[in-house]
C-alpha cells in the first residue's frame, strides 16, 4: 500500500494548478491522497479544483473560509496528511514520472532522513527550461549535524519540492505559520535540529517554476526577506549551535555576510527614503558588525560598486571551482 500524501497549498493559480495536480495523480505508484488547500483564491482556481475532485478519487479539496497566508496555509495543509511520507508541492510546480518511487525509496533506505529531495528542471512561466539545478554531493545520506552546519550557508536543496517523513515534520512542529519569508529554510533547520538528516537523489524528478519579477514585486519585499532571515538565525540556527557547543562566531560571521549583501538594496530607487530607513534598521538587526555599517554607508552614498565587485568576483570563483570539480 502506498504511503505518500501530496499536499498542495494554492492561491490564484488557475493557469497551473490542474497540471500540477495531474502530475501528482499520475505518479506510479500513486499517492494515497492529494490534499489541496485553496487559500480563498479570487480567480477560477476553486471551480477547477471542484471539477477535478469529481474526476480524481484521491483528491481532497479544502476551501479555506479566510485567507491564511503563505505560512499558515502550507502548515494547515501538511498537518492534514496521515501517511508516513508527505510531499509539499507548490501549485505551479510539476512532479515528473518517478518522483514518488525514487524519493520514497530513498527515505526507506535512510530511516534517519527527515526528508528526501532530488535535482530539478527550472522552468519559466511558459514551461520553457531555464536550467537544471543539481547539488554537488557524493553521498545520498547526510546526517543531522552535517545538515545543520551546512544550513549556515543557506537552504541546501535544488528547489523546495521535498518529500518529508511525517515523523520529522511533527518533531519540527511543521511550518512556522507566522513567517512570510524563509519559512522553508526555518523548517529545514528545525528538522536537522530535531536529529534528522536528509537524502538526496541526483535525478531530475520535478519542474520548479520561476517567475519573472514584473514590477519589482519580489524586490519590494526586501524587508520581509531580511526579517525572515533574522527569525531563522535567532530562533533556530543560533540556539542549535549553542546547544551543541559549536563555534558561535561562525553564525555571527554568516549573519554579517548576509547583512552586507542585503545592504545593496539601500541603493535601489524603488524604495522611498522612509522605506530605506526601515530596511536599514532591519539589516542592522541581522548584523551590526563594523563591515555591515560600512556597507550601508557605501550603498547609501552611491559607493556600493565596491561591494558589488567583491560579490561578483566571489561568485565567479565559486563557479570556476565547481566546474573544475565536475571534470
Amino acid at each position: 500500500m502506498n504511503k505518500v500524501t501530496i499536499c498542495i497549498p494554492t492561491y490564484n493559480q488557475e493557469d497551473y494548478v490542474e497540471k500540477t495536480i495531474r502530475s501528482a495523480a499520475s505518479q506510479i505508484p500513486p499517492p494515497c491522497e492529494i490534499i489541496v488547500s485553496n487559500d480563498c483564491s479570487t480567480d477560477g482556481t476553486a471551480a477547477i479544483l471542484d471539477n477535478l475532485a469529481k474526476e480524481i478519487e484521491i483528491l481532497k479539496v479544502i476551501h479555506q473560509p479566510v485567507n491564511l497566508g503563505v505560512g499558515r496555509n502550507p502548515d494547515t495543509c501538511l498537518r492534514l496528511a496521515e501517511s508516513e511520507y508527505v510531499v509539499k508541492l507548490d501549485s505551479d510546480d510539476i512532479l515528473l514520472p518517478g518522483y514518488i518511487a525514487s524519493l520514497s525509496a530513498a527515505l526507506d533506505r535512510n530511516p534517519r532522513a527527515g526528508y528526501a529531495h532530488g535535482a530539478v528542471r527550472e522552468i519559466d512561466e511558459n514551461g520553457k527550461q531555464i536550467r537544471l539545478r543539481k547539488l554537488y554531493r557524493n553521498k545520498e545520506y547526510q546526517d543531522a549535524d552535517t545538515t545543520l552546519r551546512n544550513a549556515l550557508s543557506g537552504y541546501r536543496v535544488a528547489a523546495n519540492i521535498l518529500m518529508f517523513r511525517k515523523e520529522a515534520l511533527e518533531a519540527a512542529n511543521f511550518v512556522n505559520p507566522t513567517m512570510h519569508f524563509a519559512e522553508d529554510y526555518y523548517l529545514n533547520v528545525s528538522i536537522a535540529d530535531a536529529g534528522f538528516g536528509n537524502a538526496y537523489v541526483p535525478e531530475i524528478l520535478s519542474e520548479y517554476r520561476v517567475w519573472e519579477d514584473v514590477g519589482n514585486t519580489r524586490n519590494k519585499r526586501k524587508q520581509v526577506e531580511v526579517e525572515g532571515l533574522i527569525t531563522v538565525f535567532e530562533e533556530r540556527i543560533q540556539p542549535a549551535f549553542q546547544k551543541r557547543g559549536w563555534d558561535i562566531s561562525k553564525v555571527a560571521s554568516r549573519r554579517a555576510e548576509l547583512a552586507r549583501r542585503q545592504a545593496s538594496a539601500l541603493s535601489w530607487s524603488i524604495f522611498s527614503e522612509e522605506e530605506k530607513e526601515s530596511l536599514e534598521k532591519a539589516i542592522l538587526r541581522l548584523s551590526d558588525a563594523p563591515s555591515v555599517t560600512l556597507a550601508i554607508k557605501c550603498y547609501r552614498n552611491n559607493l556600493g560598486f565596491v561591494y558589488d565587485l567583491r560579490k561578483n568576483m566571489t561568485g565567479f570563483l565559486k563557479s570556476a571551482v565547481k566546474k573544475v570539480a565536475l571534470r
